[in-house]
């Protein structure tokens, strides 16, 4: 982009890099250097905001069981609420629940009886946690918490990222949140006729703050950006590490995911992703907002890096910069995505020129696979 074509400097709640020309400038120099781009195929309708305020967040993806296509995205909005968009990226439903920032889907969650997919929140209107199950033909919510479910504010300063998690080994099922300070929190998801309450079972102390998590059910860790400094790696069940303890430090990181280490990493680091390809395989899939690009890792052994890429503008719809949250998911959703699909927001998001309220754009996966050459690399 330009520098005459730079986005206005916004108000302090709003902006991040807009609000200093010369970081953006930078941001902007530091994405020319990533050569792999790739061009979104659909983006969904601008979020629900008074003004061009800092409002999308995160998307989680909810699969619907019969017909990839009519699978949705569902999309936090920092000023009040939940979107639901379809894969035309029209909105569908809005819950005006509260100030939600961070949002993820678990499939195959036992509840009352039934076996249902579970959304969860974090919500800083009431610094709490939202449950939800989906329903499996509509998409619509309901709630299934137990009442109000609170954070305490005295160790949690301000509810900010949030992740669910299953122990594949007893299917207990996690809810975890973390906040500004660092501090993170993993509850145990406990049912009582057909509604869940939660459970402190872990305190962790990051150094600094966070926001991005994603569980890896499977090969049992636990991924935790650290925005300043990179992303963090635990086991996912407590008593499976050596150190407990709200003041203890966690001690793993991925070394490729660590800005010290890896050139093409610039603060913040953001959203976080897993994408399954087989048992034990696949991708990690990280947001680089300090240069408006996506890393990718191997989700397995040492999480080896293999490149990061950009997303341009393609026909009729920008490119995108500053994401928050990201989503990428496996499967055939239909022609346009017929082997899984990146959801990332976009923190500028221009119609021609002109910038407008926040969105999320979609990206067919297989075109971040060519543009990194995934499937040569992982042979």
């Amino acid at each position: 982009m330009a520098d005459e074509t730079l986005p206005p400097v916004m108000d302090a709640e709003s902006a991040e890099a807009r609000e200093d020309s010369l970081a953006l400038r930078a941001a902007y120099a530091a994405q020319d250097l990533i050569i792999p781009a790739v061009s979104a195929k659909t983006e969904t309708d601008q979020a629900r905001a008074g003004s061009l305020a800092d409002a999308a967040d995160d998307p989680a993806v909810w699969r619907h069981p019969t017909d990839g296509k009519k699978s949705l995205i569902f999309g936090s909005n920092k000023t009040g609420g939940l979107a639901a968009y379809d894969l035309e990226g029209r909105e569908v439903d809005y819950y005006p629940i509260g100030k939600i920032n961070n949002v993820d889907i678990l499939e195959g969650v036992r509840l009352g009886g039934a076996t249902v997919s579970l959304l969860g929140c974090s919500n800083r209107t009431d610094q709490s946690v939202d449950l939800f199950s989906i329903d499996p033909e509509t998409g619509k919510l309901t709630d299934v918490a137990s009442g109000s479910l609170p954070v305490d504010s005295t160790k949690i300063d301000d509810v900010y990222g949030f992740c669910l998690a299953r122990n594949v080994k007893n299917e207990d099922v996690y809810a975890i949140i973390n906040g500004k300070n660092g501090r993170v929190q993993q509850f145990l998801l406990e049912e009582s006729e057909g509604r869940l309450s939660l459970k402190l079972v872990r305190e962790i102390a990051i150094p600094s703050q966070t926001e991005g998590m994603v569980a890896d059910n499977e090969l049992g860790w636990l991924y935790i950006g650290e925005e300043n400094r990179g992303l963090w790696k635990l086991p996912l069940v407590p008593g499976e590490e050596e150190v407990l303890g709200a003041e203890a430090q966690v001690q793993w990181i991925v070394e490729g995911a660590e800005i010290a280490t890896n050139d093409q990493l610039v603060a913040d680091v953001e959203g976080l992703s897993l994408l399954s390809t087989g048992a034990g395989t696949g991708y990690l899939v990280l947001s680089s907002q300090g240069n408006f690009s996506y890393a990718v890792f191997d989700r397995a052994g040492d999480n080896a890096f293999l490149g990061s890429f950009k997303i341009v503008d393609g026909p009729g719809i920008d490119g995108v910069e500053e994401t928050d949250g990201l989503e990428v998911v496996a499967g055939n959703f239909g022609p346009d995505f017929p082997e899984g699909m990146l959801v990332v927001q976009d923190g500028f998001n221009y119609d021609d020129q002109t910038l407008r309220p926040q969105n999320f754009k979609l990206v067919d996966w297989r075109e971040v696979i060519s543009a990194l050459s995934l499937s040569e690399i992982m042979e």
